[in-house]
């Protein structure tokens, strides 16, 4: 009997690697080629190559929890989703929001690399779809 099925999601493990070294590090920790995981997702195991290569953007969170239950990873695994997740509650609470970049300005400053992660943070739910059939995020 294939181990993978029988492999429980790993809860309450996370990664502060971008998605592409973070979906590259669980195939291969897990043993699985291109043409595995696309099986198991039923994406292209060439739009899964490019993902692991940062060719293609992130994935939208369906996709991403797609390839999570593939991976036996809850999707807050991926950094990317966990800061969609956060920018959909600030969206909605932009007092919330004021009331944070305030306590980030004064007790840590923002580094760029959080700014940049800020700024690529979708405000909404704008998917699309690829010539392939796999979701986008626009």
């Amino acid at each position: 009997m294939n181990v993978a099925l029988m492999t429980p999601i790993a809860h309450d493990r996370t990664t502060q690697h971008r998605f592409p070294a973070a979906l590259k590090g669980l195939m291969e920790e897990r043993h699985l080629s291109y043409r595995q995981l696309a099986y198991k997702t039923q994406l292209s195991a060439g739009y899964l190559n490019h993902l692991t290569k940062g060719t293609r953007p992130v994935p939208s969170d369906p996709v991403i929890a797609v390839i999570a239950r593939a991976l036996c990873v809850d999707p807050d695994y991926f950094l990317e989703f966990r800061l969609r997740q956060v920018a959909r509650v600030l969206a909605r609470a932009p007092e919330l929001t004021d009331r944070l970049f305030g306590v980030l300005l004064r007790d840590h400053p923002v580094t760029d690399e959080i700014l940049d992660l800020l700024a690529e943070a979708p405000a909404g739910n704008g998917y699309g779809r690829h010539q392939h059939g796999e979701e986008e995020e626009y």
